[in-house]
């Protein structure tokens, strides 16, 4: 299956994120949706969905993401953001989405393209070692959070767990 825009993408992409959240945060509530028509901020506001987060610091949003699931479970709040291409993932598709999980700091930040990664990205982080810039937030005493980034399989309805990027992230998804 060829998809002609980005679009077309979501719906398989949200199923497979489903199937991903529910068996990495089980008895969770997990609530994925198509945000990418408005500023992330508004939807949160014109969708009633504040009680996802445990401040007001949403408000602050003033970014657009494809998708976005809304995690809530009695320990933990959270966003996992998903942006979605139908070309080679570029440098510019990277800092688009890092700037976006910089603002926001989501529990995991993903970025998808049904043609691959670009070869620039890829030289990048494999042959001179950067997965660095995939980094987004950090804390002391632990793992830096990295965005992930893969060739979506229109076939397969899900990643090629052979592309992802930074080296050894297949098994955070």
């Amino acid at each position: 299956m060829h998809y002609r825009n980005k679009t077309e993408m979501y719906p398989d992409v949200i199923a497979w994120l489903g199937g991903v959240l529910r068996a990495r945060f089980q008895g969770s509530e997990i609530d994925i949706r198509d945000t990418h028509a408005l500023l992330l901020n508004k939807y949160i506001r014109s969708h009633g969905l504040m009680y996802y987060f445990q401040s007001n610091i949403w408000q602050t949003y003033d970014i657009k993401v494809d998708l976005t699931a809304f995690i809530k479970s009695q320990k933990s709040k959270g966003l996992i953001f998903v942006e979605c291409k139908t070309t080679n993932i570029s440098l510019l598709n990277v800092s688009q989405l890092l700037g976006y999980s910089r603002v926001a700091l989501p529990l995991s930040s993903y970025l998808v393209s049904s043609t691959g990664i670009g070869t620039s990205v890829q030289s990048l982080i494999t042959k001179y070692g950067r997965s660095d810039i995939l980094e987004y937030h950090w804390r002391k005493g632990e793992a830096a959070r990295n965005m992930i980034i893969a060739k979506w399989e229109s076939n397969l309805k899900s990643i090629d767990l052979n592309s992802v990027l930074p080296p050894g992230a297949s098994g955070q998804v």
